[in-house]
């Protein structure tokens, strides 16, 4: 809701000096304030939520600010002037580090019936041939990719940057009783065009790679082992698997170290997994066909960056946030890569299920309803 806490000033001249190269950005506080309170009501009108660095991004979309961290951090001060005057909802807002866990509990049996028909959902991708992921770099824009993954029960993960160690088992044990009963595993994966959000791609890709091939899980299973054998391959198979070119050389050099015999075992997952197509991890934005559609405002590539020699070789001495987009465009591109790797059949069937389960759970509360009432 809205509620004022103080007034605020909200006119006045904004005077801000960046560098030698930007100069100074003069503008009216007034004309500003306008702009949020705009942006933040066509947020409210979507139902989506903020943060300070989404508002700030729509602003440069707009051309109503300068790309410069000087304007990023003076902003931050325009926002909560609009936001104690009660200018725009308090909730537009979220920080999403510091919520409360909020202890659950319902007033009756009845209640409890009640809150389970609004939640009730079947698994939209039960009978499905693949298990699709949406993984971000952001937790900035959870919020806003949740409300398309979770009418399909798909999946969001939330790096915040590099995975962790823990966050890649994690997958790892997700994915390998799918990838035994030969279902195709597929992370969709939206982030930064920049050297580290390029690079967390190979990242994800290379380490949950090697946990299958070096896993229990997966290494000298009898499903993997008795598909080598009826496919009848051999190690001239597994050279052309990329990382393993050189089994051939290890194996006519008579070597017979457990070291060889090693990567021999591990070759058989990773020809497994390619051969059935069984593992894949999909950049899905920011593309650079996207950057040209939607032109989202540039930022300097991080040179410090360890990535950045090859991104600037490649892309030149810029980069580009998702943040940038707007929400109904991140949603757009999100839906539109889920289902094209879903059969849409088997979803309305299932969804077709889930209206006839709820309505059961529904018929139990009014009984109950029925009965406290006598």
């Amino acid at each position: 809701m809205k509620e004022k806490f103080k007034d605020s000033k909200l006119t006045g001249s904004i005077k801000i000096k960046m560098d030698e190269a930007k100069g100074t950005w003069e503008a009216d506080k007034e004309t500003i304030v306008s702009h949020i309170i705009r942006i933040c009501e066509e947020y409210q009108r979507q139902r989506d939520t903020l943060t300070l660095r989404q508002l700030y991004y729509q602003l440069v979309a707009n051309d109503i600010i300068p790309n410069h961290d000087k304007v990023y951090k003076k902003l931050g001060g325009i926002k909560d002037d609009v936001v104690y005057a009660g200018l725009v909802d308090w909730s537009i807002f979220e920080d999403r580090g510091r919520k409360p866990m909020v202890a659950y509990y319902e007033d009756s049996v009845a209640s409890a019936l009640e809150a389970t028909a609004r939640m009730f959902r079947l698994h939209k991708q039960d009978g499905q041939p693949n298990l699709i992921e949406v993984w971000t770099e952001k937790d900035a824009i959870s919020g806003i990719l949740n409300r398309v993954c979770n009418p399909y029960n798909v999946d969001l993960v939330v790096n915040k940057g590099y995975s962790s160690s823990t966050a890649m088992y994690d997958a790892y044990d997700r994915f390998v009783e799918e990838i035994l009963a030969n279902r195709k595993v597929i992370i969709l994966y939206f982030g930064d065009h920049d050297p580290s959000g390029l690079d967390m791609i190979r990242d994800i890709r290379e380490r949950l790679m090697f946990m299958f091939t070096n896993g229990e899980q997966l290494l000298e299973h009898e499903i993997i082992q008795e598909w080598w054998e009826r496919e009848e391959h051999t190690y001239y198979d597994i050279a052309d698997v990329e990382g393993y070119e050189d089994i051939i050389e290890l194996f006519d050099s008579e070597e017979s170290s457990a070291a060889v015999m090693d990567k021999f075992e591990q070759g058989k997952v990773a020809l497994f997994i390619k051969e059935n197509d069984l593992f894949q991890i999909k950049p899905i934005g920011l593309t650079m066909e996207q950057i040209k559609y939607f032109n989202p405002p540039p930022n300097p590539a991080k040179i410090t960056d360890p990535r950045a020699a090859e991104y600037v070789r490649q892309h030149g001495n810029i980069s580009w946030e998702v943040d940038a987009l707007t929400p109904s465009t991140m949603r757009e591109i999100v839906e539109k890569e889920i289902k094209s790797y879903m059969d849409l059949g088997i979803y309305e069937k299932v969804l077709a299920r889930e209206v006839e389960d709820k309505a059961k759970i529904i018929k139990i509360v009014e009984e109950l309803k029925e009965e406290d009432e006598e």
